[in-house]
């Protein structure tokens, strides 16, 4: 080193000395067999030149300094690329001597930033047009892509080479980018050979560089080193993140800025998403897709460059076209067979390739669909394994940890460890999945997004203002990815899960009109579960789930054309929802009704009466009485399954009070037992959540509503189910129903008694009194006996409701005597008289298509359930029904002459 350190007093005594000239220099610099050594030696001297040039004046002082930096620059490309006969030096892997130049508080660092950015640029400009530049800038890009995946975002010099890579991308020579230019040349931009995600970011150019990931699947310093305090690492991590994809977008926007490298960008993202395609799949095979850390960071920064887009310049058609670079052969469409998708897409075939703004932002909702959509499934996997294990342990230890050094105490601390290790992961994974920034990225990108949905649905927004017919079906709308729609649902339902305030600072109008057009326009959707997963989103923001109401809610609620189509849309869906066409579509149909039943009680008792207007219209025209009926249904499978869950899990806890014969039982049997209790008991919850709420429901609307449910086809039927659910709580085996803890259950039989019994009496009508007198399943006088005894003696009801129900059971009473010496005198009615299907006595007389003759409020019972004649299973509607005119007569006749007898 002294004789570098001679060299440099000879230069700063005599700076008209030429480099070029002096051979002695150089063969001292290669006699230290270091490249290194020689290159930082070289900056140096540039350094000085630089900072020297302003000590002159004068041309010639200009022109010496700009050749004496030229010498520097080519001298510096010689000793680079071992014109001298030293190699680069060589390891794990291939490291440029300029490494060190951007990398801070490295030892042989010699320049401040901005002398950094000039002299990359001058060595650029001075090597650009020779064979050295490529081997160069090669080798500098290599070692930066190879520090990148051996980064860690706990590592204090983790931003060093994400600014390396922006400075030498935003270096403009001219009207050109060389170190662009070169890295879309780059084997490793996208190969080829890649076959899958993974593969993807691990060997291509920017795969190391949005890899950088916080998760500690992903980050094994972060999963081992149990010392690290999640408190800090919510500190520390967010700023991070954002820093390095701040620094990412400024990579990728440069390397979009040259239009000769734009194309092999888009073609990198087209790639990255079509190799994860899979995995927005419920179980992706992990080992071959992309990590979440990577996916999130290719998504932040894609979400920064459509922040700029207008929607108005992005192409409906790209999703649809044949110049779309995404790969959606295998994706659902809204409503529309791939033939169908395919063959539109043929017909749009010789339309102009799509403009940067389409692409980039249409590749954005993919983005979202394949990155955060995965992350949050994963992470309510990671909530409910927690929960799961939490529950394990807890019934492990419920009566006592098990012996000391047995291997029971030795699984459940293993299982303790794990909890804690998952606790921690999960706590963690939140500073990624739900880093804040990312999410107002989102947030904003999806209200453009909304907009830009609402253009293909309604493209004058015609409907959203006025309201009035209802919108057609149009082919864009009918071939477009049904994932769109999905995801903005899914988000909204995840983010109001977590409790995260993801719509803050947004503007809310275009998420809330696209939710309230969709909902009130099934028809634009083939798979009725998209429907149902918008009207959950309503649900999540309604106060009853948020315990206050939420901007979103009022938003969906509050315009005119909400007022008057929302209810009678749900009201439509409640009914239609009966028939998905999915394997599981019985269970479904209870959650989703659950959900409206949510919002249409919220809506009931707001204090806007309009919605409570609307949905009395609505039920006082027949078309609804489909959904009475659905209701009706419900409540009586709902309380049912309740019931006989009740009584089964009473036996069972009452098998295991009894200690003795709970121990002679062998540990198979105890096991079954304790299966089928956690089954029964799960099954009680869930069905009695809803049926509380359909009976709740019943309660409100009777009080304001009695027509609708007096209706022939269905008075009947309201009746029996208020008398069997009035049987099962009051009657003689109503102490079946004890078990331990009924709120545990949500099982609340005294208010239930209560809106049953209040129910009654608000349909009370002279006809209503028959049809519950005329239950020969389930009323008998005594009934409403230890009905009213229950009332008192639990103090249910007020003295004067008692003494009204009191009232309403004398008049059942009095009704269902009549009734008995009625029939009697009936019984011998000739059987042209009774219908074929019940054996009752016909008062109203109708022919079928078939043939048949029925009596009227039983076929159109039927009908409510099934449009098909039951005896030949065609199709079948009301008004298909024709009145037997003749029989009527005659039964009306006969009827007289009993009576007169």
């Amino acid at each position: 080193m002294q004789i570098l350190s001679g060299e440099k007093n000879v230069l700063q005594r005599d700076n008209t000395a030429s480099i070029a000239q002096n051979m002695e220099l150089r063969r001292k610099i290669v006699s230290k067999n270091s490249t290194r050594i020689a290159v930082v030696y070289l900056v140096d001297v540039w350094e000085r030149i630089s900072g020297n040039q302003y000590l002159g004046s004068g041309d010639n002082w200009t022109k010496f300094c700009n050749n004496f930096t030229q010498i520097v620059m080519r001298n510096l490309g010689l000793v680079m690329t071992g014109m001298f006969g030293s190699e680069l030096e060589s390891g794990p892997i291939q490291s440029s001597p300029l490494s060190c130049l951007y990398i801070r508080n490295h030892q042989s660092f010699p320049l401040p930033i901005p002398e950094r950015d000039r002299f990359t640029q001058e060595l650029i400009r001075a090597t650009q047009q020779t064979d050295s530049f490529s081997q160069i800038f090669h080798t500098l890009l290599f070692d930066h892509m190879g520090r990148a995946r051996n980064n860690n975002i706990l590592d204090s010099s983790v931003c060093d080479v994400y600014y390396a890579l922006e400075c030498l991308t935003s270096i403009k020579i001219g009207t050109s980018r060389p170190i662009v230019s070169l890295i879309s040349k780059l084997d490793v931009w996208s190969p080829d050979l890649v076959k899958n995600g993974r593969e993807f970011e691990n060997f291509t150019f920017l795969g190391p560089f949005l890899g950088l990931s916080g998760y500690c699947e992903d980050n094994a310093k972060i999963e081992k080193n149990k010392e690290l305090e999640v408190e800090q690492l919510k500190h520390d991590l967010p700023p991070i993140i954002r820093e390095t994809r701040d620094i990412m977008f400024k990579i990728v926007y440069n390397l979009l800025l040259p239009k000769d490298t734009r194309n092999k960008v888009l073609s990198y993202f087209a790639s990255l998403l079509n190799l994860n395609a899979r995995k927005s799949g419920i179980q992706a095979r992990e080992e071959v897709l992309s990590r979440d850390g990577f996916m999130l960071n290719f998504l932040s920064v894609i979400l920064d460059l459509s922040a700029k887009v207008v929607v108005e310049k992005v192409d409906k058609n790209y999703f649809q076209s044949p110049n779309c670079r995404l790969d959606f052969s295998e994706v659902t469409r809204i409503n529309a067979t791939s033939e169908e998708a395919e063959e539109f897409s043929k017909s749009l075939s010789g339309t102009k390739q799509p403009n940067f703004s389409t692409e980039c932002f249409l590749m954005a909702i993919y983005s979202v669909h394949l990155s955060l959509l995965p992350a949050l499934r994963k992470q309510i996997t990671r909530v409910q394994r927690i929960k799961d294990l939490t529950n394990m342990i807890k019934e492990t230890t419920k009566n006592g940890r098990p012996p000391p050094n047995s291997r029971a105490e030795l699984q459940l601390k293993i299982g303790e460890a794990k909890l804690e290790s998952w606790k921690r992961a999960e706590k963690i994974a939140q500073i990624t999945t739900f880093e804040t920034e990312l999410l107002q990225k989102f947030a904003e990108f999806y209200g453009k997004v909304c907009n830009w949905v609402l253009a293909v649905i309604d493209p004058e927004r015609v409907w959203i203002t006025h309201g009035g017919e209802k919108l057609p079906r149009n082919k864009l709308l009918d071939t477009l990815p049904e994932f769109i729609l999905d995801d903005i649902a899914d988000v909204l339902i995840q983010s109001s899960r977590f409790r995260i305030n993801l719509l803050g600072n947004v503007n809310l109008s275009p998420v809330c009109q696209l939710i309230q057009v969709c909902v009130c326009h099934p028809h634009f959707f083939r798979n009725p579960y998209l429907v149902s997963k918008l009207i959950e989103v309503i649900y999540m923001h309604s106060p009853d789930v948020q315990g206050t109401s939420t901007p979103l809610f009022e938003k969906i609620i509050t315009p005119a054309t909400s007022e008057q189509f929302l209810l009678p849309a749900l009201l439509d869906f409640y009914t239609d929802v009966e028939s998905t066409g999915a394997s599981s579509e019985f269970y479904d149909k209870f959650s989703i009704r659950y959900h409206i039943s949510i919002i249409m009680k919220t809506l009931w008792f707001a204090s806007n009466t309009t919605h409570r207007l609307t949905l009395m219209q609505c039920l006082e025209n027949t078309e609804y009485t489909r959904f009475i009926n659905m209701l009706l249904n419900d409540t009586t499978f709902l309380l049912d399954e309740s019931i006989d869950s009740l009584r089964s899990i009473r036996d069972t806890q009452k098998l295991m009070a009894d200690v003795k014969k709970w121990e002679k039982l062998a540990e198979d049997a105890k096991t079954q037992k304790l299966n089928q209790l956690k089954q029964d008991e799960r099954q009680c919850k869930s069905y009695l959540t809803l049926a509380n709420e359909t009976v709740q429901m019943f309660h409100y609307l009777t009080q304001s509503l009695q027509a609708p449910f007096l209706r022939a086809a269905l008075i009947d039927r309201v009746a029996a189910m208020l008398n069997y659910n009035l049987l099962q709580l009051c009657g003689p085996k109503c102490a079946d129903l004890k078990v331990q803890d009924p709120q545990k259950y949500g099982f609340q039989p005294k208010e239930l008694v209560q809106q049953i019994t209040d129910i009654y009496i608000n349909l009370e009508s002279p006809e209503f009194l028959d049809a519950v007198a005329g239950d020969e399943r389930s009323y008998k006088p005594e009934l409403f006996a230890l009905a009213i005894t229950r009332l008192t003696n639990a103090a249910i009801k007020s003295s004067y409701e008692i003494a009204t129900f009191s009232e309403f059971a004398n008049k059942v009473r009095k009704r269902y005597d009549e009734k008995q010496a009625m029939d009697l005198d009936f019984e011998d009615a000739p059987d042209e008289f009774r219908d074929p299907l019940m054996s009752t006595m016909m008062r109203q007389p109708v022919k079928l298509p078939s043939g048949v003759t029925m009596d009227k409020p039983i076929i159109e019972r039927h009908l409510l359930n099934s449009s098909t004649d039951p005896f030949n299973r065609q199709h079948l509607t009301a008004d298909m029904l024709i009145p037997d005119t003749e029989l009527k007569e005659k039964i009306d006749a006969w009827i007289k002459q009993k009576l007169e007898k």
